[in-house]
């Protein structure tokens, strides 16, 4: 039973995506019939099925569904545009000239919101002082709450560039009075990173140079895509060691790279357990230990449903919470305060 149900919580995901193949794959047979290249509205009509069509489906069946924030659309847009550069022959793409200006009008929309939105930036910057003392939690508590959807959007990539390039030699992010755990220290976390992003490396030089034979936009949009996930790996990397799970006198904090956050008082947790073994799938249930690519070891059980928070401003609720530290008997400790803890 517990199968079914999760299995029809991907039922939106993959009527969108058997949808969206129904689309190009209709698509890349249009574009090969002799017709094709003596009717002028036949390349529009391409550009707007690929471009306005699927991400107007992946709105409807899969942001809604799952409640995502709109800016997630964003990332399909810019897939379906590389689409689209691969669906057209080269003879029938000036309906696509027109979107060379598209990056700069979203700069310069970008600037308009910001500019017309300082005020409000300002005031919600101020209100955030009563909770947040130092400036880059407090700017990026007022950028959310000032700008909304664009404003999460803008706090996660600002994050992404901070940690993959300061990184390096950056601190850890913590306050003296507070208990550190890291995650990445005895879990293999850097080596895997390591061999991932070299494997990344591999593969974006292998298929930037056989695509670019083929067609050089499509080449160049993918290197783009493969340069970003290899700077968001090794964004992940740092944030993992610089910003550890904290237990204060008054709230437990976890902490999972800049993926997830969740900051409860030490009375809302109820109980502590230390995981041996593998820990099978229960309602109420979030598993964090994923990203840093480990089993969890840490099971922890709260008075009452708590919101985790994620990228790009998804939040989960959940009763349990399950994760991995590199020292789960100290913090089960220092977390629950007693010395007797279960274990499975």
């Amino acid at each position: 039973m517990t199968y079914d149900r999760s299995l029809s919580q991907f039922r939106p995901a993959l009527g969108f995506a058997l949808l969206a193949l129904l689309i190009v794959g209709t698509e890349r047979f249009v574009t090969r019939l002799p017709v094709f290249a003596l009717r002028p509205v036949l390349p529009l009509a391409v550009v707007v099925d690929v471009l306005v069509g699927i991400p107007l489906l992946f709105y409807f069946m899969v942001v809604r569904r799952y409640r995502l924030p709109a800016s997630t659309v964003a990332p399909v847009v810019a897939t379906c545009l590389a689409l689209t550069y691969w669906l057209l022959p080269t003879a029938q793409q000036a309906p696509l000239e027109a979107l060379r200006w598209l990056p700069a009008g979203l700069e310069l929309a970008t600037l308009a919101v910001l500019v017309v939105r300082g005020r409000r930036l300002l005031r919600a910057f101020r209100a955030a002082g009563t909770a947040e003392t130092q400036f880059l939690p407090r700017a990026r508590t007022a950028v959310e709450h000032a700008l909304g959807p664009v404003g999460k959007l803008l706090v996660i990539e600002i994050d992404m560039l901070r940690y993959a390039t300061v990184g390096w030699w950056a601190r850890p992010e913590m306050p003296a009075a507070a208990t550190a755990f890291s995650s990445h220290r005895e879990s293999g976390f850097p080596a895997i990173v390591a061999v991932v992003g070299f494997a990344l490396l591999i593969e974006a030089a292998t298929v930037h140079l056989f695509v670019s034979y083929w067609n050089a936009t499509v080449a160049n949009w993918l290197l783009l895509f493969e340069g970003y996930g290899l700077l968001l790996l090794v964004a992940h990397g740092h944030a993992v060691r610089l910003r550890p799970t904290l237990v204060t006198a008054e709230r437990v904090v976890v902490r999972v790279g800049f993926f997830w956050h969740l900051n409860v008082p030490r009375a809302e947790v109820v109980a502590v357990e230390v995981l041996t073994g593998d820990l099978a799938p229960a309602p109420e249930t979030l598993r964090l230990a994923k990203p840093v690519f480990a089993a969890p070891n840490l099971l922890l059980t709260f008075a009452g449903p708590v919101t985790v928070t994620g990228p790009y401003g998804i939040r989960r609720r959940a009763h349990r919470v399950a994760l991995y530290l590199d020292q789960p008997t100290a913090f089960a400790l220092a977390a629950a305060g007693y010395s007797n803890f279960p274990t499975r």
